[in-house]
């Protein structure tokens, strides 16, 4: 069962590894590095085709990290997307989404995540 231990600004600890970029968690726990951005800060903007990679493995629960001060957006395509009526996906800053993220877990639900590290 994948677990989120910490996160801070720039860094996230899942299953006690610590990574210092921005992340994908997939619903078997794998947890991927999120491509694109300057170096390890990661995009300012949540494209589409992330959000369908989060959703291809049906989660129950598909979450996504806006980042410490909750400042990364959705690119308009990922904003339409969003709009269909078949997807339930909660974004919210950072910190926010790392507790909701273990409390789903918790309760047994298959859950997947993207998650801003930094602003």
């Amino acid at each position: 069962m994948t677990r989120i231990d910490s996160f801070n600004f720039g860094f996230i600890v899942v299953d006690e590894k610590q990574y210092s970029h921005d992340v994908i968690i997939l619903v078997d726990g794998t947890v991927k590095e999120r491509v694109g951005g300057k170096g390890r800060l990661g995009s300012h903007t949540i494209s589409r085709s992330e959000i369908e990679s989060l959703v291809k493995d049906v989660p129950d629960v598909i979450l996504i990290g806006t980042g410490f001060q909750g400042m990364a957006r959705l690119a308009h395509d990922a904003e339409y997307y969003m709009m269909e009526p078949n997807l339930d996906i909660t974004m919210e800053p950072s910190p926010q989404v790392v507790k909701k993220f273990n409390q789903h877990i918790e309760d047994g639900e298959k859950v997947a995540a993207l998650i801003h590290v930094t602003c």
